[in-house]
């Protein structure tokens, strides 16, 4: 079977126009709510004394991105040895003796003595001395090598790498609003434990109480979280903790996956998996298999491998300005520096948004899933130029999809170039069959689309509004029915039903049809369920489509 490439869809191209009028104060003006990404990672580096409950996410943008690191109190503690270290790892000294302290202080003393000497009766060797610089150079570079290479560097090089490429791409003038909040995986799984109920934890706070949920707030759009996931018991519990909170916030959550996810030690092993299908069929994935089947699961957006962030550093590619640094990577694939593919599709989201004010264009090369300008380190082996793939392998269209089928998101590179492209962005959730009928295989395929982020997107985006709404009108609609008429008038205005309506109608009213229930929630006084329904004027293989959405609304 093929790839998502030639599925058919066919993105918008119109610049939709999808606003409200907000119900109090002297504002007139119809209001656009803007694109709220939320980030999440181990951002500090060490433990936080501050709950996760009373942090605060900071806003960043490409003007204070230095000055929100700074606030954000960035600490690492590197056991790297010194070149001092070094030079007495060389005498017989050993650190526990008396006289290491001792000997220790003559060297220093000895080495300051050499750099301070100004005998101007001495004539200076100059090939001495560079000679000497170069030496210094190479020590220091290999004493650059290993903290650059260590693990706990990597990790936070790779978090403030992704992050400024994703605010860098993600233009504030464009209503882009991007907020950092500091989370490690083992926090927020501790949070959710510890909470008495999802709605209690301090995730759920962060995500939907202070916009979803909260009167003047601004709701999330998607939340990207800087992680690599495993195939765990933990992992398997915080990501249906956190599939429960995106789906409550209509806010899907974007990370990715360790190689350990499919049994590797690195994906760079992942071409060689004859049957991707069949690695998730063990008992060993019940968990995960169980996840997928969950309905909160299209919430999930699992991407895998990772992409080169930089160009090693090096004189004449990536310098260094204190001192002639080189970077060995040659030794090892990880001692380049992978981010979380995962920044990519929200810069992707975020191209989107700026463009069309909605997020289905992150797909297809020519329909918004493009990634350009990816770092490619050209060096030499076996007396012949070479070129590192930056996005660890090169990934075939059969295993595209066979990636795509299994719930993951792959960015797959054109080869001899420096770009590449996401061609699907299938959700976790696994899609249904139905019946061989007519109308099974338009439910089915109506289904499968609500799988896949970029039609999840267009419908969550309406439910955020939604929900603004009602929150404006608490008072004013009393009644079920008052509410489910406000809501219904509100989205008739964003409706053409006509077939192939000319481009400017489109961008007007994208939706050819739209409807909205509310009904009561039994048992649960306090919630109205709310079922959205909207058919885009988009089509899929030619065909129309329905996607639909079931979400809550608080009464008070």
């Amino acid at each position: 079977m093929s790839s998502h490439k030639n599925d058919g869809s066919i993105a918008p191209k119109e610049r939709v126009n999808i606003r409200y009028k907000p119900a109090v104060g002297d504002q007139t003006a119809e209001v656009e709510l803007p694109l709220n990404l939320l980030i999440t990672g181990n951002l500090r580096g060490t433990s936080d004394d501050t709950p996760l409950d009373e942090r605060q996410p900071l806003a960043i943008n490409r003007n204070n991105f230095n000055a929100v690191l700074e606030q954000s109190g960035i600490e690492r503690d590197f056991s790297i040895p010194s070149l001092l270290d070094n030079v007495m790892a060389q005498t017989r000294f050993q650190p526990a003796s008396e006289s290491y302290d001792i000997t220790r202080q003559g060297v220093t003393a000895f080495i300051a003595a050499m750099l301070e000497s100004n005998n101007d009766e001495e004539p200076v060797d100059i090939l001495a001395v560079n000679a000497m610089i170069a030496d210094i150079d190479d020590r220091m570079g290999r004493q650059m090598d290993l903290l650059v290479h260590s693990p706990e560097f990597q990790e936070l090089e790779s978090f403030l790498l992704s992050l400024k490429l994703l605010v860098d791409r993600a233009d504030p003038r464009e209503n882009i609003k991007i907020h950092v909040l500091h989370a490690t995986k083992e926090e927020l799984l501790d949070d959710f434990e510890f909470a008495p109920e999802i709605t209690q934890s301090a995730f759920y706070r962060h995500v939907y109480s202070s916009g979803f949920g909260q009167f003047g707030g601004e709701p999330v759009a998607a939340i990207i979280g800087n992680y690599a996931f495993k195939n765990s018991t933990a992992d398997m519990k915080l990501l249906k903790y956190i599939s429960a909170v995106s789906a409550m916030a209509h806010s899907p959550f974007l990370s990715s996956v360790s190689p350990t996810f499919f049994g590797l030690e690195s994906f760079t092993e992942l071409p060689g998996i004859k049957d991707v299908a069949a690695i998730f069929e063990g008992p060993a994935y019940t968990k995960w298999r169980a996840l997928r089947e969950a309905e909160d699961s299209k919430y999930l957006g699992l991407t895998a491998p990772r992409f080169l962030l930089r160009h090693p550093y090096a004189p004449d590619e990536n310098p260094v300005k204190s001192f002639n640094y080189r970077e060995d990577v040659s030794q090892n694939h990880e001692n380049y520096l992978w981010g979380n593919t995962a920044f990519l599709l929200a810069s992707n989201i975020a191209e989107s948004f700026a463009r069309f004010r909605w997020a289905p264009n992150i797909i297809g090369p020519q329909s918004g899933g493009a990634v350009k300008d990816l770092p490619v380190h050209l060096y030499e082996a076996m007396g012949q130029l070479q070129a590192k793939i930056p996005t660890e392998i090169l990934i075939t269209d059969r295993r595209e999809y066979e990636l795509a089928e299994e719930g993951f998101i792959t960015l797959t590179m054109r080869k001899g170039s420096d770009n590449a492209a996401f061609f699907s962005a299938n959700s976790v959730q696994k899609p249904k069959t139905f019946p061989n009928t007519a109308e099974g295989k338009a439910a089915e395929t109506n289904y499968k689309l609500g799988t896949q982020l970029p039609y999840l997107f267009v419908i969550t985006r309406l439910a955020h509004y939604i929900k603004v709404l009602q929150r404006e009108q608490i008072g004013s609609w009393k009644e079920r029915g008052d509410l489910e008429r406000e809501l219904n008038t509100w989205i008739r205005q964003f409706v053409a039903d006509q077939e192939n309506p000319p481009a400017d109608v489109r961008s007007r009213k994208p939706l050819r049809q739209a409807k909205i229930e509310v009904s009561d929630v039994e048992g649960e006084p306090g919630w109205y369920q709310v079922s959205l329904s909207v058919r885009p004027h988009f089509k899929y293989m030619g065909a129309s489509f329905d996607l639909s959405l079931v979400g809550r609304l608080d009464r008070e």
